[in-house]
C-alpha cells in the first residue's frame, strides 16, 4: 500500500481501528479456510449486494461451534443481514451479532473439512466501495485493507488465514468485472446483466481478496518471455494517460522477477480505481486511485511498490500485524532498488535521506519499535516505521553483507514462506543462514527496541596529533559499525571506519594536518541522527 493517503485512512477508518490482539491465535488453532466461492449480485440502481456464499473449511482440533468476521445489519442499518447457513441443503444453527456470525454444529474431529452455504445481503458500511468515479459514472470497488473483508463477505479476516478463491460477479449490462485469478468465463445470456467468473490456484489473505466492477477501457501488454501477462484498466476519460503511466509495469516486473523470483500470481491486472490510497496491492489485481492517473509518467515508483507487494505482503505474508514491515518496509526498500538500478546513485542516496528525516522527525512523537508489539490498532501500525525505518533495516543488513548476497537473502526468503506467513524472526533467521552472519544482536537493536543511535562527537587537535571523542547519546543500546569522513584544511580527505561498541568511543591518529570538518555516514548506511 502507498502512503500517499495514509491521512485518509487515519480520519476515515474508524471501523479498522481493531484491536490487534484479537481472537485470531484461538481461530489460527482452530480453523483453517481452504476456499472462498462468492456469487456476488451487483445492481445499478441500488447499493445492495445479494451474496451466496460456499466456504470451505478445514478444522483443527475438535470442535461444535466457530466464528467467522461479517459485519451484520441490525433495525434496517447498512450491514449484511444472514438469511441461512446450510451444509448439504441442512440448516446449520447459527447467531449473527455485530461483527461475527457464530455456527453451531455436530462435534466435527480434527482434520475434518465442511463446506458450509451461508445466503445474506445488505449494503456494505465499509470494505466495498460502491460510488462514482471522477466522472460521475457508477463504480464498485472492494477495499479490504486491512481487515474491512468481513463488511462484504463472511471470512476470517486477518493475513495469517490464507484460502483460494472463486468468484462469480453479476454486474449490470456494460460494465467490465476485474478480480484475483484467472478468468475462467464470461456470459451475457441475462438481457440486462452479465457474469463473470475468476478462480485462483493460490491461496491469498482477505486483505487482498478484491473484485471491481465499472467502464473500462483494456490495454494487453506485448508479453516477455516467462513473464505473465499484465493488462490495464483505466476509466474511457483517461485512456490515453492510464495507457502512458502504466506503460512501464512490465520493466518493473521484470526487473523485480528477475531479482526475487517467479511472479506469484497468474496475471497481473493495474487498474484505476476509486480506492481510498494512492495504491492498493490486491493478489495479481492492484487497484490504483483514479487521482493518480495523470499521463505524465509520474507512478512508476508507485507502481513499484505495489507490485513488490505481490511477492512480499501478498504471497510470503506477515503473520501478524506487528510483523507489518515485512510488508510494507520490503515494498519501500526494494522500490529503493529499482529506482537505485533505473535512476542511478543519486536519486537513490536521495531516497534514502528522505527516509532517513522521515524515520528520525516520526520517533520524536511515537516511540514504536519497528516489531510494533505497543499499538493496539492496525491504523497506529500503517507508519513511517513500517514503510521507511523498515526499508532502512534492510539497508543496513545490504551494507553488511553486501548487494549479491543481500539478494540471495531476499529471494531465499521469499522461496521459504510463499503462499504462507512469516514472522521478523523468521525473515532474521534465513537472513543469518545464508550470509553465515549471526544477526541475533541486530534484531534485537533494530526491530525489536525502539529507537536509533544520536551520535555526537568532541573533536581535539594537538601539535602531531587528532583525538575525536564519539558518544551515543540516546538511551537504547545499539552495535554497529560507523564511518567517518575527515576533511583537511589542504583539501585532502580521507574515510575511517570504527564499531561503535560503547555509549562512548575515543579515536586518535597522529598527523600534522588540521581538520577542517568532519562528516559522519557520508555513504548512506546507517540509521542514526546527528546531533550538534
Amino acid at each position: 500500500m502507498n502512503l500517499l493517503k495514509l491521512l485518509c485512512l487515519i480520519l476515515g477508518l474508524s471501523t479498522a481501528s481493531i484491536a490487534v490482539g484479537q481472537d485470531y491465535l484461538k481461530r489460527f488453532k482452530q480453523l483453517d479456510v481452504i476456499q472462498y466461492d462468492l456469487k456476488i449480485n451487483l445492481f445499478e440502481k441500488q447499493n445492495k449486494i445479494v451474496v451466496r456464499e460456499n466456504v470451505t473449511i478445514q478444522f483443527l482440533q475438535k470442535t461444535d461451534s466457530f466464528q467467522l468476521d461479517l459485519v451484520g445489519r441490525f433495525e434496517d442499518s447498512l450491514g449484511m443481514k444472514i438469511s441461512s447457513i446450510t451444509y448439504e441443503n441442512q440448516p446449520v444453527s447459527f447467531k449473527q451479532s455485530t461483527d461475527k456470525v457464530t455456527l453451531f454444529t455436530v462435534t466435527l474431529n480434527k482434520g475434518e473439512s465442511r463446506a458450509f452455504t451461508i445466503e445474506f445481503e445488505g449494503i456494505p458500511s465499509d470494505g466495498l466501495i460502491i460510488g462514482q468515479n471522477k466522472f460521475g459514472e457508477r463504480t464498485f470497488f472492494a477495499d479490504n485493507w486491512p481487515m474491512r473483508a468481513k463488511h462484504w463477505f463472511a471470512c476470517v479476516d486477518h493475513p495469517s488465514d490464507k484460502a483460494m478463491v472463486k468468484m462469480e460477479i453479476i454486474a449490470p449490462k456494460g460494465y467490465e468485472v476485474v478480480s484475483n485469478g484467472m478468468e475462467i468465463s464470461f456470459t451475457t445470456s441475462h438481457p440486462q446483466n452479465t457474469s463473470k467468473y475468476f478462480e485462483t490456484k493460490i491461496p491469498i489473505p482477505t486483505k487482498v481478496i478484491v473484485f471491481g466492477a465499472s467502464n473500462f477501457e483494456k490495454q494487453t501488454l506485448p508479453r516477455k518471455k516467462n513473464q505473465v501477462e499484465i493488462t490495464n484498466f483505466v476509466y474511457p476519460q483517461d485512456k490515453e494517460k492510464g495507457f502512458k503511466d502504466f506503460e512501464q509495469a512490465d520493466t518493473i516486473l521484470a526487473y523485480l522477477q528477475a531479482h526475487i523470483g517467479q511472479f506469484p500470481f497468474e496475471k497481473l491486472y493495474n487498474v484505476q480505481s476509486t480506492t481510498m490510497y494512492g495504491g492498493m496491492e490486491n493478489a495479481g489485481c492492484v487497484f490504483y486511485d483514479e487521482k493518480a492517473i495523470t499521463g505524465k509518467g509520474t507512478i512508476n515508483e508507485l507502481i513499484a511498490h505495489e507490485i513488490v507487494h505481490q511477492w512480499f505482503g501478498n504471497s510470503a505474508s506477515e503473520l501478524d500485524w506487528p510483523h507489518l514491515w515485512l510488508s510494507e518496509g520490503f515494498a519501500t526498500y526494494l522500490t529503493d532498488l529499482y529506482i537505485e538500478d533505473h535512476k542511478g546513485k543519486g536519486a537513490f542516496l536521495s531516497q534514502l535521506k528522505k527516509q532517513r528525516d522521515a524515520v528520525i522527525r516520526f520517533y520524536t512523537k511515537n516511540k514504536l519499535p519497528l516489531k510494533d508489539t505497543v499499538s493496539t490498532n492496525t491504523q497506529d501500525m500503517l507508519n513511517t516505521n513500517a514503510y521507511q525505518k523498515g526499508a532502512w533495516v534492510l539497508h543496513m543488513l545490504r551494507e553488511q553483507v553486501g548487494k549479491e548476497l543481500f539478494w540471495k537473502a531476499i529471494a531465499t526468503y521469499y522461496d521459504t514462506y510463499k503462499f504462507n506467513n512469516a514472522r521478523s524472526i523468521d525473515f532474521i533467521r534465513v537472513f543469518e543462514k545464508v550470509s553465515n552472519k549471526n544477526l541475533s544482536q541486530f534484531y534485537e537493536e533494530w526491530i525489536c527496541q525502539a529507537g536509533h543511535p544520536v551520535i555526537s562527537y568532541k573533536l581535539e587537535q594537538e601539535t602531531g596529533k587528532i583525538k575525536i571523542k564519539f558518544i551515543q547519546n540516546q538511551v537504547e543500546s545499539f552495535h554497529f559499525p560507523l564511518d567517518f569522513l575527515v576533511l583537511y584544511d589542504d583539501n585532502t580527505s580521507e574515510t575511517k571506519t570504527f564499531v561503535f561498541n560503547d555509549k562512548e568511543t575515543t579515536l586518535e591518529w597522529a598527523t600534522n594536518q588540521k581538520v577542517s570538518s568532519l562528516r559522519l555516514d557520508p555513504n548512506f548506511k546507517l540509521l542514526f541522527e546527528e546531533k550538534k
